[in-house]
């Protein structure tokens, strides 16, 4: 008999435990401590963040690759407020680019990010439908001749010199939905065999070629009933092959006639997260996207590498999410349970590691405190009180060399202390007395910004040297109550009052305004660096314990939250490993929470017989 050996080159290990690197990808063993044969396959899908849109845009054209997208036309904030703008995608951005030349939405998208092609459309003039076609050379768009059946909410795929058109709505001519197919040779439209299915609101397997495509889904105009139906075109002809599983229109697709992606859009009953995965013969339920969303944009060159941009959820969208398959499987971060601190109290600063944090002054909720406690990653201990005792300060530094600036007595106040592992040290004032401020940075080179000057919200940014104080690029948001990470040279602030998720990034001499968090919320806490940051906690109109991680570009909202949900609270550590301590819930937290942040296994498979 052929042993496994022979026909692949390497033998069934025998192992106690699963192993944990790539090239177990294809590969069998016997676990034993399990008693079961395993492998490791490269087929699990995961939706990520990815850069957003610089124009909030819905039913938008799209063509190319998860890397290398192109974005174009649409409406934004009403289908009356029709778009011209282009963007384009390099995989972590959009860039705006140059505009069509008519302004359109729903249209249909085909072809690659330099050489692409936009089919039909909706205008706001009558007869609404649009019968020009027009093409970009990745730098500008031209004309691409008249269509045969001006239309709208269409599907497309193919090149932008031989692209195939087909679905839509023609707008009462004679009827809105058609099942017509026309194809694009680089110089002239033909009308080709119609779809077996006359429908609009339709995704497609927008990668493939001319003479090998899908559609999929969609409605007709009353959007009743909806539709599962996916046909697959040949070059000559459609026909109807096995259905999807969530029936829906005003979604997006991706891939090739044999392996396809189609995700978002609309049910029965809401707009919906649901992703499926096309092998060419069946449809299989996959991870869902972030974010439930219908006239979002798709492109993509299999199931397995494509990307998701803009939308409508309650409003037009920027939101860009990407679509990766692999033999690694994500695996959110978490908050575990912590030694708890000595004294409960809310408006602590906060200063180190997970391991080796730091927590100071405060209050809960009577007089304040100039309490020091240190944690060693198990528990807590008291360490020198505070020479003012304060609460609501800026807080920069490590648990041995921490920095304690500003803050509120029976005011707001402007000194600064330093600890050295044993005791506080009276330091320079700050320029602008303010409690409620942002901190970041290091003992001996720390960033303040934000707060109150009671009454007002303040701008003002200060860098400390160890001795003194100076103004410094003044925020372009004011607000109070905000988070802070990174260093003297390369902060982010986020959050604050007025309730914001606006974020701003320092880069040693000026702020400038990035994406905001999903959660807008004040009275947060924050870790990390300014390209890696987490922020958890804070108030929204209530307490909250949502966590978000920032990448540089965005921030992604982490699927598990806080245990105990809380203000007021304070933040060690860095976006991998942070630690929240203190704060204030239904009263005065002494609680503390270890975070681990997000990593990855491999997408291990039980064998089975059966």
């Amino acid at each position: 008999m052929t042993t496994y050996n022979q026909l692949f080159g390497k033998y069934v290990q025998n192992v106690t435990s699963d192993p944990t690197s790539t090239d177990a990808e294809g590969q069998i063993w016997y676990n034993s401590t399990s008693g079961t044969f395993k492998t490791a396959l490269g087929s699990y899908g995961v939706w990520s963040s990815g850069g957003n849109l610089n124009s909030i845009i819905s039913a938008a054209g799209s063509a190319g690759t998860k890397t290398a997208a192109l974005n174009f036309a649409g409406y934004s904030p009403a289908p009356t407020n029709i778009k011209t703008q282009t963007e384009s995608y390099n995989g972590t951005s959009w860039t705006t680019v140059n505009s069509m030349g008519t302004a359109k939405s729903a249209l249909a998208g085909a072809g690659l990010q330099t050489a692409a092609i936009g089919m039909g459309g909706y205008t706001t003039a009558s007869p609404f439908r649009v019968l020009g076609a027009e093409q970009f050379n990745g730098t500008s768009w031209s004309s691409a001749g008249n269509i045969n059946t001006g239309r709208f909410w269409c599907s497309g795929s193919g090149s932008q010199t031989a692209a195939l058109l087909f679905s839509g709505d023609q707008y009462n001519n004679p009827v809105r939905p058609t099942a017509a197919t026309e194809s694009w040779n680089g110089s002239a439209w033909t009308s080709v065999n119609s779809m077996n299915t006359a429908r609009e609101f339709t995704a497609s397997a927008n990668a493939g070629p001319q003479s090998a495509t899908i559609v999929f889904a969609g409605a007709p105009s009353a959007a009743t009933p909806i539709f599962t139906a996916t046909e697959s075109w040949n070059g000559t002809s459609w026909t109807t092959v096995n259905s999807m599983n969530t029936a829906r229109y005003s979604l997006a697709g991706a891939g090739i006639q044999t392996s396809a992606l189609g995700f978002g859009g609309v049910t029965s009953t809401a707009q919906t997260v649901a992703t499926e995965s096309y092998n060419g013969s069946t449809w299989t339920s996959a991870n869902s996207m972030t974010t439930a969303r219908r006239e979002l944009s798709g492109v993509g060159a299999s199931n397995s590498s494509a990307l998701a941009s803009g939308g409508f959820t309650t409003a037009a969208v920027t939101t860009t999410e990407s679509w990766t398959q692999s033999v690694t499987v994500p695996v959110a971060g978490s908050w575990s349970s912590g030694g708890n601190m000595g004294t409960a109290r809310r408006g602590l600063g906060g200063a180190g590691t997970k391991t080796a944090a730091l927590g100071f002054g405060g209050y809960n909720p009577g007089p304040n405190t100039n309490a020091t406690e240190a944690y060693n990653g198990t528990s807590w201990t008291a360490g020198g009180n505070m020479g003012t005792t304060r609460r609501e300060m800026g807080a920069a530094g490590t648990q041995t060399a921490a920095l304690g600036f500003g803050g509120y007595t029976t005011g707001a106040v402007a000194n600064t202390e330093s600890y050295n592992g044993t005791s506080w040290t009276a330091g320079g004032t700050l320029g602008t007395a303010r409690y409620n401020l942002g901190g970041a940075g290091t003992q001996t080179a720390a960033l303040s910004f934000g707060g109150s000057p009671f009454p007002s919200t303040s701008i003002a940014t200060e860098k400390y040297n160890g001795s003194t104080w100076t103004a410094s690029g003044n925020l372009n948001t004011a607000r109070t109550q905000l988070a802070g990470a990174g260093t003297q040279t390369a902060a982010l602030a986020f959050g604050g009052t007025p309730v914001t998720g606006a974020t701003e990034s320092f880069n040693g001499t000026s702020w400038t305004t990035v994406s905001s968090m999903n959660t807008a919320r004040n009275l947060l806490a924050g870790s990390g660096t300014q390209t890696a940051a987490l922020a958890f906690g804070g108030y929204t109109t209530v307490n909250t314990g949502t966590t978000e991680l920032w990448n540089g570009t965005s921030w992604t909202t982490n699927p598990n939250s806080l245990a105990t949900a809380r203000r007021g609270l304070a933040g060690a550590g860095t976006q991998t490993a942070g630690l929240a301590f203190g704060g204030f819930s239904t009263v005065g937290s002494n609680a503390t929470e270890a975070w681990t942040g997000p990593s990855t296994t491999l997408n291990y498979k039980t064998l089975t017989t059966s």
